[in-house]
């Protein structure tokens, strides 16, 4: 009872299982062992995929050489709010940078002129805002 009671339990197998999971084509979302220890990069080494039985299969779409870590993209490196808010990091090797001016309460006249919080994103090479941010 003292462990099926505990948040802080559900917060830690929670977060383990988001930040750990993979989504698979058919929409389902797994846990997939050694997956997880793959690193992020813009332009991934390996992707994964899945077959018939649900097995994960790891694939290189690209020559590695010997002894670099292998990575695979962990989602759309052009919108790092995504990555920063599951994963916590943000990709140095895109240009765009994660900016957000978090107002809890914005006035009316804010939401009138256009402000939402999710479209905060600039470009660091040029300082431009993109167009439109989903997270």
């Amino acid at each position: 009872d003292e462990v099926k009671g505990s948040k802080e339990l559900a917060k830690w197998a929670f977060a383990v299982v988001y930040t750990r999971g993979f989504g698979t084509p058919d929409g389902d979302f797994c846990v997939t062992p050694m997956a997880d220890m793959f690193n992020h990069a813009a332009e991934p080494d390996v992707e994964l995929t899945y077959d018939e039985d649900g097995n994960c299969c790891v694939y290189t779409v690209r020559d590695v050489p010997a002894g670099q870590p292998l990575c695979l993209q962990y989602a759309d490196p052009t919108n790092p709010s995504f990555l920063f808010a599951r994963y916590g990091f943000l990709d140095e090797s895109c240009n765009a940078s994660f900016c957000k001016i978090m107002i809890k309460q914005p006035s009316p006249q804010l939401v009138d002129l256009g402000y939402d919080h999710s479209r905060m994103l600039f470009t660091k090479d040029t300082g431009d805002v993109s167009p439109e941010v989903w997270d």
